[in-house]
């Protein structure tokens, strides 16, 4: 009974986070906006080991997160082909899909190579994640998420630097 409740509160409060990304979105004041949607997470995930555990604070929480997060990246882009942040089933398939193409040796090698190539550094960069991840919690526990922290830190660092070489006042990347 108590697992169900938490899978269903994941359910929901990922689905707030989703729809109040939705309206985030919508009353974006700037072209900082995507950084502020990771707050949440980076804050969450940074705090969480000083927390005492609690699934039915924690769960919601990240839940929550994630939605606003998952929200905010929708449309990313590697090269005009679209990527998904969080799934890699679709990464996956793009990247099988584009290897494909270069095994039968059809018209634009390049292009599917470079796909290829593209999609394989995102399904591979999930999986070397969840390898470190599953190995850090061996050694330091719960404090393995600060590797989530850092690589958030290092997104909104790394987007913030962009917006503003680029000059972007309203717009994304």
């Amino acid at each position: 009974m108590y697992h169900n409740m938490l899978r269903c509160f994941s359910i929901l409060f990922f689905t707030l986070g989703f729809l109040f990304g939705m309206w985030f979105k919508d009353h974006r004041k700037n072209a900082y906006w995507r950084v502020h949607g990771l707050l949440p997470l980076c804050v969450m995930t940074a705090i969480l080991p000083f927390l005492t555990p609690n699934s039915l604070l924690e769960l919601p929480i990240i839940a929550f997160s994630e939605g606003v997060m998952m929200k905010t990246f929708i449309g990313s882009q590697i090269e005009n082909h679209p990527f998904v942040i969080f799934m890699t089933s679709g990464n996956y398939r793009r990247m099988l899909t584009a290897l494909y193409y270069v095994i039968q040796g059809s018209e634009d090698q390049k292009e599917y190579r470079r796909q290829a190539v593209n999609y394989g550094f995102v399904v591979g960069s999930f999986v070397v994640g969840a390898v470190v991840s599953a190995l850090l919690m061996h050694f330091i526990y719960i404090k393995s998420i600060w590797l989530i922290t850092l690589s958030l830190i290092t997104i909104m660092i790394y987007y913030s630097s962009e917006v503003k070489r680029l000059g972007l006042k309203e717009t994304n990347l």
